[in-house]
């Protein structure tokens, strides 16, 4: 929480607000700290030392470890953490205490989400869970880390990434019945896009005459920033019939008002699709399709896969994809290229075989 400073006395205080056993949030405040140090120590005891693991359920502990977290990092990490923990953890671990979570709890946890989220999502899951029971062993008496028990999800680290065949993506789309989903699903499959990044696009950055798109900042958890990285600033060209969806969205949207040119692409007006709501339709139309799951990420390397097989340089498909470097390209997306050995060893074969040394003939 923030510390405050009193102007006219000089001294720092604070106001934090501590969840009751009743699930109620009661407001205390603290003043007459000398120094801003001092008042945020005290602040943390009353937080860490108000109860005992024995009275105090997972949700409680979270709530004292997202604040006392929020104290200590910066405002990009501290939303990672939030969404984390109340869209994640406290769906499952909510009302449990404490003391009675066990490794085979998060274990069953585990299991159940595995399927529905990227690795580096799951790592992130289980890395939050355990913090929070570390947490609970350094300030409320636990005992043990139930996270640290179960281990991490173990994923194979050379999975190979999953994704969709042309005529996967085309039984797919061909059920899709919404002219926004229809928009959105085709650019994201023939852009290469992250999801981020087209949530985040707005009607300027579409170029109807030179048919591009332009990608210059990324959503997440509806907060718009610039992308993580240079090279994620990029123009990409789309096939004529992306950009005919787009166009017709367009003109959808104009039925209900004037279309600003920082309106985002696909959503209302400031407003884009509601990731809750993108999943949903996203569930349904594959249930529909019959098609294998894959994570709306993948879209992406399905782009890339695509791109690959139709023997595109990994130049432009860095370029495409924001890579900042083609040796990231390669080391992404290094298993789909053994198909293009056979065709290698194929132009040797043909060298050798009209330039085979004499001493070898008849062999």
């Amino acid at each position: 929480m923030v510390i405050y400073k009193d102007e006219k006395r000089g001294t720092y205080y604070f106001v934090v607000r501590i969840r009751q056993f009743d699930g109620t949030l009661k407001q205390v405040k603290r003043r007459g700290f000398k120094t801003k140090k001092e008042a945020r120590e005290a602040e943390a005891k009353m937080l860490v030392e108000k109860e005992t693991n024995s009275s105090l359920t997972f949700s409680q502990i979270a709530d004292s470890y997202f604040t006392w977290y929020s104290q200590r990092r910066k405002q990009t990490s501290i939303k990672v953490i939030k969404n984390v923990i109340y869209n994640h953890l406290l769906k499952e671990f909510s009302k449990i205490k404490i003391d009675q979570i066990t490794a085979k709890h998060v274990m069953d946890y585990q299991n159940k989400i595995i399927g529905n989220y990227s690795a580096d999502t799951l790592k992130k899951i289980h890395a939050v869970l355990s913090s929070i029971f570390n947490f609970a062993i350094k300030f409320h008496g636990l005992t043990n880390n139930p996270a640290r028990i179960a281990g991490n999800f173990e994923l194979e680290s050379n999975k190979r990434m999953d994704y969709w065949e042309f005529d996967e993506f085309q039984k797919f789309i061909n059920v899709v019945d919404s002219l926004l989903y229809d928009a959105f699903f085709s650019t994201l499959y023939y852009s290469g896009a992250r999801k981020g990044e087209l949530l985040a696009l707005t009607w300027d950055d579409v170029d109807f005459i030179e048919k591009t798109i332009r990608i210059n900042k990324t959503e997440y958890n509806r907060q718009v920033t610039k992308p993580k990285t240079k090279a994620s600033n990029r123009i990409i060209l789309l096939p004529t019939l992306v950009i005919d969806l787009l166009k017709k969205l367009k003109e959808h949207a104009t039925l209900t008002a004037p279309v600003k040119k920082d309106y985002v692409v696909f959503g209302e007006f400031y407003n884009s699709i509601a990731t809750t709501t993108l999943d949903e339709r996203y569930n349904k139309y594959i249930a529909v399709a019959g098609v294998k799951r894959i994570l709306l990420h993948e879209f992406r390397h399905s782009h890339a896969s695509y791109l690959i097989n139709k023997g595109v340089s990994p130049l432009v498909v860095a370029q495409r994809l924001g890579h900042s470097d083609v040796a990231t390209t390669l080391n992404t997306y290094s298993h789909l290229y053994p198909s293009k050995q056979a065709e290698a060893l194929a132009f040797m074969e043909e060298d050798l075989s009209q330039r085979l040394p004499k001493r070898y003939q008849g062999i």
